[in-house]
């Protein structure tokens, strides 16, 4: 029993020295040396850290702490650096990094290194810069190009309310847009987390008539018994405009009305009279004020021969002074041209031509608008009779429309065609009963806009309105 105890005493005090002498080894330990931290790149939610190797580790612990010293990210490992993900966009965080030892060596964990780090603020785009200017095609919209931008949004006032247009170009046109003034709004649209969308750069354009043709003209007052020099204006809207009346900056806008004529000769009704009181009609006249008799179904007004190379109008006209003296009655006559010039014919539009189409189609995808960019189309036109063109292979689709052709007003009248590629209707955007008007430029050019695809059996147009096609002849 004595051995027995002896035995375990002597095991007893073994384990006490060894353990003694592991204490000893213990202390005799010094620690590793810290490392340090640097701060590589980051983003809005994203930080990256590396640390320079200590001599005699086996791998590193880390930490990062938020501001609130919670940990969002901890760890261990053998290589010198971590990527922290899905942090919080500019916030502040503290990296904690020590390094271990061998269990087997000399060396004791290292002392913490620290450094602090802060993610992106997000970073908004700048805003386009738009100009714009009016064409044939419609308003052109342009800006430089935004660094760091996927796409544009251009939002602005139609007929039907606000639409919205995208792009990934500088520049987009906008087409049927109605006479007068629209805001429009550019904005710069990104799809990377560590910007934002630009604000909106938001201005007016202002949709005028577009002139057709512009020709030197003899006004002539037969109160007065003078001419004077001016000019008349044919529009894109078939309107006309006297400029310079009197040798002055003043002007008279009409239409003609080819529903009232008198003696095969159709009648001028006035649109922008200062006072109206019908049938008489006020205007500003330089150093004179007229009153404009225009009595319907008299004759007291008239026009005739009106194109760009010759033509004629005529009203009656009661003259005062600026002191409202009356000066004397009588007809003003507008002359241009001579009775031998040749004016445009049908016969100058038929040929080959290059159709450049933008718009938005629903038809190509179904599912989503598709935004047809410049799209080209090799178009013929025919003639049929003094009247009337064919046009063959618009949008594509190489199909035939039959069209009037008006060459006074440079009009060209698509009728509408519902059997457009066997199930559609081409007319007007959103209208299908309405043909769809071209215009004949001085140019060549003929420009039709707002037409669209019209499906009758559920009644929707998949052609957006502002539908642009610009022929340009071979």
């Amino acid at each position: 029993m004595k051995k027995n105890l002896y035995s375990i005493f002597l095991m007893m005090t073994a384990i006490v020295l060894s353990l003694a002498s592991c204490s000893d080894d213990e202390m005799a330990k010094t620690p590793l040396s810290p490392t340090s931290i640097s701060e590589g790149a980051k983003t809005v939610s994203t930080l990256a850290f590396s640390w320079m190797p200590v001599d005699g580790a086996t791998q590193y612990a880390y930490e990062l702490k938020d501001e609130a010293e919670d940990v969002v990210l901890g760890g261990t490992t053998s290589t010198t650096s971590i990527l922290a993900t899905g942090l919080k966009v500019h916030t502040t965080y503290t990296l904690y990094v020590w390094a271990y030892a061998a269990l087997s060596s000399d060396k004791t964990t290292s002392p913490i290194a620290t450094l602090t780090a802060t993610t992106n603020d997000v970073v908004q785009l700048l805003a386009p810069q738009a100009t714009w200017e009016q064409t044939s095609a419609g308003i052109v919209l342009t800006w430089p190009a935004v660094e760091n931008a996927d796409y544009y949004e251009i939002t602005y006032d139609s007929d039907d309310g606000s639409a919205t247009v995208t792009t990934t170009d500088t520049s987009v046109t906008l087409s049927g847009l109605s006479l007068g003034d629209h805001g429009v709004a550019v904005r710069a649209v990104t799809e990377d987390e560590n910007y934002s969308d630009s604000p909106a750069f938001e201005f007016t354009v202002t949709k005028s008539k577009a002139e057709l043709w512009r020709t030197n003209a003899e006004y002539y007052s037969e109160a007065l018994d003078k001419t004077f020099d001016c000019q008349i204006v044919c529009y894109e809207d078939a309107s006309y405009r006297i400029d310079n009346i009197y040798g002055s900056d003043d002007a008279i806008d009409f239409y003609v009305d080819n529903e009232s004529v008198v003696d095969g000769v159709p009648e001028i009704v006035f649109t922008n009279s200062y006072s109206a009181n019908a049938p008489y009609y006020y205007f500003h006249a330089g150093d004179y004020d007229i009153c404009v008799y225009a009595q319907r179904g008299a004759g007291y007004t008239g026009w005739e021969n009106g194109n760009s190379a010759k033509g004629e109008a005529w009203y009656y006209v009661y003259l005062y002074d600026k002191d409202g003296n009356y000066l004397g009655g009588g007809y003003d006559d507008v002359t241009w041209g001579s009775e031998d010039a040749e004016g445009p014919t049908i016969d100058d539009i038929v040929g080959d031509y290059t159709e450049v189409t933008n718009c938005l189609d629903l038809s190509i995808d179904w599912e989503n608008w598709t935004e047809v960019k410049n799209q080209e189309s090799e178009v013929k036109i025919e003639k049929i009779d003094d009247t009337t063109v064919s046009i063959y292979n618009f949008y594509g689709w190489e199909e035939t429309f039959t069209a009037r052709v008006d060459m006074t007003t440079r009009q060209i009248t698509v009728d509408v065609k519902t059997d457009w590629g066997g199930y559609y209707t081409f007319c007007q955007y959103d209208a299908p009963d309405t043909p769809v008007i071209g215009i004949i430029y001085d140019d060549g050019t003929i420009t039709f806009t707002n037409w669209t695809i019209y499906y009758p059996a559920n009644q929707y147009s998949y052609v957006y309105s502002g539908a642009s096609s610009v022929l340009t002849k071979k």
